[in-house]
């Protein structure tokens, strides 16, 4: 599947939901473009920038299509989109405005799979940051909280953890190895009287 390409410095996974400003012309190009068919376009998820500023395309991004559009307060374009499924860049074509365009290979979705109980910590920590950032609840308005892949994805779209490695858990055939690795970051408060 070719795919016009937004790079962005953050990570989205399928089901996640992020708003964008869209202003420069090559942008609004690929906008007009995705509303005539059903392929979406693509975040091409970009490594941390170097002391220029600079940063290299990683070669996990996401598939994304137009959830909702409006007019920013100054007049900009503003859209909400969601990501549907990851991919794997293949080959990579600069345009004359600058509109990169990829060959990608589309990759099978996580498992639905249901939160162990050692695992629901995961969830109830999402929930209170939920609840501490309502813009992110309003992105998601039928969350799947027992759901451990949605859950997971939901974590490292968030969380501020090192882009290199946030790849090599995307690149994962399920979310087991993302989510043992979020409950040794995520531990339960202690309980009052505990000394800690």
């Amino acid at each position: 599947m070719r795919l016009a390409l937004l790079p962005l410095t953050l990570h989205l996974l399928p089901e996640g939901r992020v708003p964008l400003r869209i202003f420069e012309p090559r942008y609004v190009r690929m906008i007009a473009e995705a509303g005539k068919d059903d392929r979406g376009f693509g975040i091409g998820m970009l490594e941390d920038p170097d002391d220029n500023g600079q940063g290299d395309l990683y070669m996990l991004g996401a598939r994304v299509k137009i959830v909702d559009f409006y007019t920013l307060e100054d007049g900009m374009l503003g859209i909400t989109v969601e990501a549907t499924e990851r991919f794997r860049i293949r080959e990579l074509v600069e345009e004359e405005d600058g509109l990169l365009r990829a060959d990608v290979e589309l990759l099978d979705n996580w498992r639905s799979c249901r939160l162990s109980p050692v695992e629901q910590i995961l969830s109830d920590k999402l929930q209170e940051v939920f609840d501490e950032y309502p813009e992110l609840a309003d992105l998601h308005p039928e969350p799947r909280w027992q759901d451990a892949a949605w859950v997971t994805q939901r974590w490292l779209e968030v969380l501020p953890i090192k882009n290199d490695y946030t790849q090599l858990l995307m690149n994962e055939p399920s979310c087991r190895r993302a989510l043992t690795f979020l409950l040794s970051m995520i531990s339960p408060d202690p309980r009052p009287g505990q000394r800690h």
